[in-house]
């Protein structure tokens, strides 16, 4: 249930702070003290669209946040899912801020999250119903949800999506293969042409373009290397005068061991020319390899053959792939399509075997969630049908019409099963049944969204739900017999309500009063938790106005005191 709801610089909600109770919670005021910022507020906490023309005027920014108890498992469930932070002992809590540049941020027990988490979890917290809500209930593509949603079929759905997903994907694979026949001749000649064309060029080296191409850019260069190369060597180790580098250190080795009898240290210098003189043949010899070109053919003709090779692989790779890798796998690839062109029939004569079995099974659990359907639409009409008649809609013919999408005779499938739902009604004694759309006023219709929630109020998941001003369009009795319907939801889900009605509000268990007041020049609204006598003035007002009168007082204590009984009786 929501505990408390804080609201900072939402339009003339400064600082509001509403701890709610468990049951029947009404929100009453006068029109424009700030009773749709608080529906507006609550809307962000479940991830509504944000608006920077939301905060207060002056202000750089606009918090919300909404604090949970006693909350459903299905809300661990999802915050493992998602990773979130919880501490199952503690208060869970939902905050939304915007800021004057439009960002919005979201926080999930004072923890990061984002919008889409949020938007997640918001369904199975609170549930909001007002006049947007109204529509949803005249639009045809929601019927099959909510009667689902009463039927609790869930499980049967989840079975039949995966019969439904493996005939989708046999379709799928039949319609391709088919499709392959008509054309197999002409595709086996190109799937040979494009293996043979990849096999003639012999690719045994993954990484034989590169090689080659570091191999052409020494090849290129290879007058360079040769002169240079070979230049070295002769200055360091041999050339046509025999004077090189190791000649000279050859001559000065020679004289420092003849002088090591007169010197002993000049011993130790020769010693370490003749290493040196090692290592510059070492590096002499080195670089003579550069010139050596592998192969017997001259650079020339080697660069030639590089280039024809690289002019292939790149060829291979604009056609086939884009590494030697890939080239080879399209060539697997080919070999498989060859495969499967030449037992194609016999393949595509499973793949209908398959089908039709799988259809079976489709058709026959489509037809298990049809009678589930067709049950529950019974059911829930007579439900919604007592409660019409409970609140002054007597006459009323309401239905929910389950039939099977067909064509050409053949009943077709979806990811629902086979049905196409829709809920019907007739208004007045002697109409055909007719799309809520077409028939339904405001009063009418908000009065059967409350039956229709009235059934549901079980099933949806969310510990509390909120109706938004649902007494529009109606009055006195009628006001009355819809309040008690809000009650007994109240019993099992925690139920707040936006109301203009005196007879809602005196069943409340929990009613506060919004009042906008003037502060600093500024308009500012404030929420009051109404005590007894506090209620009796409030109720008195919806009823009587500005001037307020004897009668009008002793009416709001009659209709409390009836409503009271009415709560015991109801219990």
């Amino acid at each position: 249930m929501l505990d408390s709801l804080h609201i900072e610089n939402i339009a003339v909600a400064k600082n509001v702070n509403i701890e709610f109770g468990t049951g029947f919670n009404v929100l009453t005021g006068e029109t424009g003290a700030g009773k749709s910022i608080i529906i507006d507020s609550i809307g962000l906490i479940l991830g509504d669209k944000a608006s920077k023309e939301m905060i207060r005027h002056g202000a750089d920014k606009a918090t919300v946040s909404a604090y949970f108890s006693n909350l459903a498992e299905d809300v661990y469930t999802v915050c493992d899912e998602q990773g979130l932070y919880y501490d199952r002992e503690d208060i869970f809590s939902v905050s939304r801020t915007v800021t004057v540049d439009g960002r919005s941020s979201v926080k999930i027990n004072s923890k990061t999250a984002s919008l889409s988490q949020l938007k997640l979890i918001a369904p199975l917290l609170v549930n909001i119903h007002g006049q947007n809500e109204n529509h949803s209930f005249m639009d045809k593509s929601n019927h099959l949800r909510l009667l689902d949603e009463y039927t609790e079929i869930e499980n049967v759905i989840t079975e039949y999506k995966a019969i439904y997903k493996e005939l989708s994907d046999l379709r799928g694979e039949i319609s391709s293969l088919t499709e392959l026949n008509k054309q197999k001749d002409m595709m086996y000649d190109i799937l040979k042409f494009q293996i043979k064309e990849i096999s003639s060029a012999k690719i045994t080296d993954l990484e034989e373009e590169k090689k080659l191409t570091e191999k052409r850019i020494k090849l290129r260069s290879s007058e360079k290397i040769v002169k240079l190369a070979s230049n070295t060597y002769k200055v360091l180790c041999k050339n046509e005068s025999g004077i090189s580098a190791t000649y000279l250190l050859d001559k000065a080795i020679d004289s420092l061991s003849r002088l090591s009898d007169v010197i002993p240290e000049a011993s130790e210098l020769s010693e370490k020319l003749k290493e040196f003189n090692y290592e510059i043949t070492d590096i002499g010899e080195k670089a003579l390899e550069y010139a050596d070109f592998e192969g017997d053919e001259p650079p020339e003709i080697q660069l030639s053959r590089i280039e024809e090779r690289l002019s292939l692989l790149q060829k291979l790779k604009r056609k086939y792939g884009g590494s030697e890798a890939e080239i080879l796998k399209f060539k697997e690839d080919a070999q498989i399509r060859i495969d499967n062109l030449e037992k194609g029939e016999e393949r595509l004569e499973e793949l209908k075997h398959r089908y039709k079995k799988a259809y079976t099974n489709a058709l026959n659990k489509a037809n298990d969630i049809h009678n589930i359907r067709v049950n529950g639409a019974e059911k829930l009409s007579k439900l919604v049908m007592d409660t019409l008649t409970f609140l002054d809609m007597p006459k009323v013919r309401f239905e929910i019409c389950v039939s099977k999408n067909e064509s050409n005779g053949k009943v077709t499938l979806n990811q629902y099963g086979c049905d196409d739902v829709e809920f019907l009604i007739a208004t007045n004694v002697g109409e055909e049944l007719a799309p809520m759309n077409r028939i339904a006023s405001g009063g009418e219709l908000s009065r059967i969204m409350l039956a229709l929630k009235n059934a549901l109020s079980d099933k949806n998941g969310a510990g509390t739900v909120i109706f938004d001003e649902i007494d529009t369009g109606v009055s006195g009795s009628t006001s009355q017999r819809i309040g008690i319907k809000l009650f007994e939801i109240s019993l099992s889900t925690q139920t707040i309500c936006v109301t203009h009605s005196p007879q809602i509000a005196a069943l409340a268990q929990n009613h506060y009063f919004i009042k906008k007041t003037e502060i600093d020049e500024r308009a500012e609204a404030k929420v009051f938790v109404l005590n007894e006598d506090e209620r009796v003035n409030e109720i008195a007002r919806i009823i009587g106005g500005i001037n307020l009168t004897t009668k009008q007082f002793d009416a709001a204590k009659e209709l409390i005191s009836q409503s009271n009984k009415i709560k015991t009786e109801s219990k």
